[in-house]
């Protein structure tokens, strides 16, 4: 009990009263928000090959079946997404191997489990990354105990990330990435403790809490190569016995997670060429992702010029801010705390912008979900701010007060915004499939031509606006592509891919050169582009 009582006193208390109800309140809401509208919100192709795998099915079976030439119906994608008798949590981690092992099966094989307890509906499997999300607050309030010693660090970083934009969304998004935070978050706090109090167990915890985070994000390997950074820096490059007990850890943590390594060595498919990116864009791209983390309004190629202009001076603001916070507290705490924050925050960054910049493999920074350690390094570090700026009252107390209500304030009301709203830019899709859905619903008898790639399939026929009862789908593959025909009646389609098309109205969508040269020297009618090359239709 007395225990207890002294836990209470240290981790609980929160002074003055207003501090308590505003991070009350923050908690409070942020809750809400993770869980409101879960099934409102559009169910993206990222999202439809979550289900896809918990079936036990591969993306090549799947296109084996479907995108054969022949007439199918949006129904026909339903075989393959959710739970079936038979299927069990082996085949969904057996269907990620074969599929794509660049992602661990951790978060996945935890999906299969949930769906078979509380079913396969939209909601019930975003509710799990719900649920993940709320370790995402004890979590952060340890590794700021840790670092800093002090409670108030930790319900300010909980009230800020409670009402994070960024965090909010990908709470409600059935990926794996809000569980990648908060195995970031465990195992720097389980580093964290393991190196004030250098036991044996505590280095085991480390290493168990590594290996979680291994296998749900691969791109832990850097949080553990930035935690063995931080370590060479602590012990001054000494090979030390903290340093040795990490890396025995760190290594046990690898061989765990081996079995995959193996896997993922033998998929060649991902490390194809596609063109990098230039400095100016990478920097472009980062300054729109961060001003994120404390307020996102949206954005879209109909905004007003006004809106436009609000939003610039607003980022600018809260850019300047960021920058300002992170850099005193750097400056003002030792070297353990600020080389740990810095190494935490910008160093997965430091990769991913050089691999950008020497990259024949496509640009990872457009992927902002990989930026999890950036967002909760900078919540760290504002949370750390402001406690000192409390504490030490070398501004006035007011000016702490409306910065800290300011930042929750911008939280609460991004997060009012995009509650109602089906689509966000964590989705990536955007205007121009709320056009197309718009335009094929136009149609009495739609047959959309394509051969895309599956994602881009399933964000068109997950979008809410569209009228499935009437749309009728024709897909290839560059390997069928071949048999197409459209000038054929017969439907004979294990030989020609042919097809009778009656009176329905053909629409290619996104289709490739190929398709649209292979259309228009069959076809008798011309193509028109109906939305920006990216639908056709036969006139």
């Amino acid at each position: 009990m007395k225990t207890m009582n002294i836990f209470l006193n240290n981790h609980c208390q929160i002074n003055p009263k207003w501090l308590r109800f505003i991070i009350i309140s923050a908690l409070a809401i942020g809750i809400f928000f993770r869980f409101a509208n879960l099934e409102q919100k559009i169910y993206w192709g990222d999202e439809a090959f979550t289900s896809l795998w918990i079936s036990g099915h591969t993306s090549t079976e799947l296109m084996a079946s479907l995108f054969t030439g022949e007439i199918i119906q949006v129904e026909d994608f339903q075989k393959y997404q959710g739970i079936f008798p038979g299927n069990n949590v082996i085949d969904t981690v057996n269907a990620l191997a074969k599929d794509t092992p660049l992602m661990p099966p951790l978060y996945f094989a935890l999906v299969r489990c949930w769906v078979g307890v509380f079913g396969d509906s939209i909601a019930a499997i975003r509710a799990l990354s719900a649920v993940i999300s709320l370790f995402v607050f004890p979590a952060i309030y340890w590794l700021c105990w840790e670092l800093f010693n002090s409670s108030l660090v930790g319900w300010i970083a909980i009230a800020l990330t409670a009402v994070c934009p960024y965090q909010v969304l990908y709470a409600q998004e059935a990926r794996p990435y809000i569980l990648w935070a908060v195995t970031i978050l465990l195992s720097s706090a389980c580093l964290l403790r393991a190196i004030r109090i250098n036991k044996p167990l505590n280095w085991g915890i480390y290493a168990i809490a590594l290996t979680a985070s291994l296998y749900t994000h691969l791109f832990s390997v850097f949080v553990a190569v930035g935690h063995g950074i931080y370590l060479l820096i602590l012990e001054r490059f000494r090979l030390s016995k903290i340093l040795m007990a990490y890396l025995i850890a760190s290594v046990g943590g690898m061989l765990a997670f081996s079995p995959w390594i193996l896997l993922i060595l033998k998929f060649q498919e991902y490390y194809r060429e596609q063109p990098g990116a230039s400095i100016f864009v990478i920097a472009k791209r980062l300054i729109g992702i961060l001003p994120r983390i404390i307020i996102d309004f949206g954005s879209g190629y109909s905004d007003s010029v006004l809106k436009i202009s609000v939003m610039l001076i607003l980022n600018s603001l809260v850019l300047a801010f960021i920058c300002y916070a992170f850099w005193v507290t750097i400056c003002k705490n030792p070297l353990k705390i600020s080389a740990f924050l810095v190494i935490f925050t910008w160093f997965i960054l430091l990769v991913t912008v050089f691999r950008d910049l020497n990259s024949t493999s496509g640009v990872l920074l457009t992927n902002k979900r990989y930026l999890f350690p950036v967002v909760m390094g900078i919540e760290i570090s504002i949370a750390d701010f402001l406690s000192y700026q409390l504490s030490q009252k070398k501004i006035p107390q007011r000016l702490c007060h409306i910065i800290l209500l300011g930042l929750i304030s911008s939280g609460i009301l991004s997060g009012a915004i995009s509650l109602p709203s089906k689509t966000w830019w964590n989705k990536e899709v955007g205007n121009d499939y709320t056009e197309i859905v718009e335009q094929i619903n136009q149609y009495q008898n739609p047959v959309v031509i394509s051969d895309t790639k599956l994602w881009v399939i399933w964000n068109l026929i997950y979008y809410h606006k569209l009228d499935k009862s009437k749309l009728k789908l024709q897909l290839f593959t560059p390997k069928t592509l071949h048999m197409f025909n459209p000038e054929k009646t017969d439907a004979n389609i294990s030989d020609t891919s042919t097809v009778d098309y009656g009176n329905s109205d053909l629409l290619l969508f996104y289709p490739s050169p190929g398709l649209i040269a292979k259309f228009e020297a069959s076809s008798d009618g011309k193509l028109a582009s109906v939305n920006k090359l990216r639908l056709w239709s036969l006139k």
